[in-house]
């Protein structure tokens, strides 16, 4: 395998990916997204996933995206499209036919909302979903980067904070426009999404993610971890069916 660092794919300085090139490719593209709630994460912290991926044969694709609050939505959206625009218009060898796209929390939320654009198949660890219904049931929590307290109650300050620093005001136009499960519609890929019983991100708001799309005939699998461990924190666990899972619907003839 060899990494290529910080190829620009815009003008920003955050607009730059990693390149994980396998030394058997099976001539598939997957392109990971961060995670770190819109407000943090670097692509360099997740070299682990480029190279695990790489040695089953895909060329990996890792960008780093603009940032709140210095830039809200849609800018952190708008750089994962522009970067899989940027790779389809490469001059890399994959089959253009062959793109999963891969996030974990924030970064899930994103490949899911890119999903649903352009029809790639999908993993998704512990995306953040149901903003509404979200804020409806924790009106009382007080937004905070770092609270104090019970696990539920930090997790759930962090969750409004970062969504408050991503979106700018906790509009009800903006809440739609950025929850993939309001946009979820027919042009869905097969989706896995991994999500611990009790964590960051509500596991029953990946359930009615995958009701809506069975509704639609579109094909979500739940794997559901035990504990509480948020996206990365059950990498060992899930990557084994994630792979299985990109095998699946990306090497089939």
């Amino acid at each position: 395998m060899s990494e290529l660092r910080d190829v620009a794919y815009g003008n920003d300085a955050l607009q730059k990916m990693d390149l994980y090139v396998p030394d058997q490719p099976n001539h598939a593209l997957i392109i990971y997204v961060h995670g770190g709630g819109w407000i943090r994460g670097d692509k360099h912290k997740d070299a682990e996933i480029g190279e695990q991926l790489a040695a089953a044969g895909y060329l990996v694709a890792i960008p780093n995206y603009r940032l709140s609050p210095v830039h809200r939505f849609p800018d952190a959206p708008n750089d994962l499209a522009n970067a899989c625009a940027w790779l389809k218009n490469s001059n890399y060898e994959f089959d253009r036919d062959r793109i999963g796209l891969f996030g974990a929390s924030a970064g899930a939320t994103m490949a899911l909302m890119q999903n649903e654009a352009g029809h790639y198949p999908t993993v998704a660890w512990s995306p953040l979903l149901d903003f509404s219904s979200w804020l409806a049931e924790h009106t009382t929590i007080r937004a905070a980067v770092a609270a104090t307290g019970p696990k539920p109650v930090v997790d759930a300050a962090f969750y409004k904070y970062v969504l408050q620093a991503y979106l700018g005001a906790l509009d009800p136009d903006l809440l739609a426009q950025a929850d993939p499960l309001v946009g979820l519609n027919q042009n869905l890929a097969p989706t896995l999404i991994c999500n611990s019983q009790q964590e960051l991100a509500p596991l029953s708001h990946a359930l009615r993610f995958q009701g809506k799309a069975a509704g639609l005939g579109q094909s979500v699998t739940i794997q559901v971890m035990p504990g509480h461990h948020h996206a990365r924190g059950y990498t060992e666990l899930a990557m084994p069916n994630t792979i299985d899972f990109f095998n699946y619907h990306l090497l089939r003839s």
